[in-house]
């Protein structure tokens, strides 16, 4: 155990300084973010269908057909903030291939702008609002993929810094590992 607890002390210094190395040294702008999104425009095309909605789960029938009737007029006002307050709606990405089969599946069928249900399940009623609808192909916008390139962006930077790190320890070091020792 206590040989555990050392390795595993050397392993968070070791990790804790390269942490600190790498902290302030991996800027990420705007414009390298913007750079490599258009160097690889192709590898963020969509996979499959898409649809953006709102998705509404309310209690009863009559409650959900109330709702659709403000939601088909704009959705707008006094009596729509108190629909959204008490139910809390999620506004999410569905997938043609995760709905397939689904009692929710029909929302592909619906245009953008469209209200589509009220659905009965045992949850209750779901009412869906398709902001967006976007075909297998197309590319995602820089807007959706941003943090995923930021994040790759800062993790080779990291990665590069690590390397110059244990390079500059290992050329300023006396010791010498030989390749026969196992």
């Amino acid at each position: 155990i206590i040989s555990k607890r050392a390795l595993f002390y050397e392993d968070l210094l070791i990790s804790s300084f390269l942490d600190i190395q790498t902290k302030n040294k991996t800027n990420i702008t705007k414009k390298e973010v913007s750079n490599y999104y258009t160097k690889n425009k192709k590898s963020f095309t969509r996979t499959d269908d898409e649809v953006f909605i709102k998705h509404f789960v309310l209690p009863s029938k009559k409650e959900s057909i109330k709702l659709k009737k403000i939601l088909e007029r704009g959705g707008r006002g006094e009596e729509f903030e108190k629909y959204v307050e008490k139910y809390k709606p999620q506004t999410k990405a569905l997938f043609r291939q995760t709905t397939e089969g689904s009692p929710i599946g029909f929302i592909f069928s619906g245009a953008i702008g469209a209200v589509v249900g009220p659905k009965k399940t045992d949850e209750g009623f779901h009412l869906f609002e398709i902001l967006q609808k976007h075909k297998k192909g197309s590319e995602r916008g820089l807007e959706l993929v941003y943090d995923e390139i930021y994040e790759r962006l800062h993790k080779q930077k990291s990665e590069a810094i690590i390397v110059s790190t244990i390079d500059s320890l290992y050329l300023s070091s006396d010791v010498f590992i030989s390749p026969e020792v196992r």
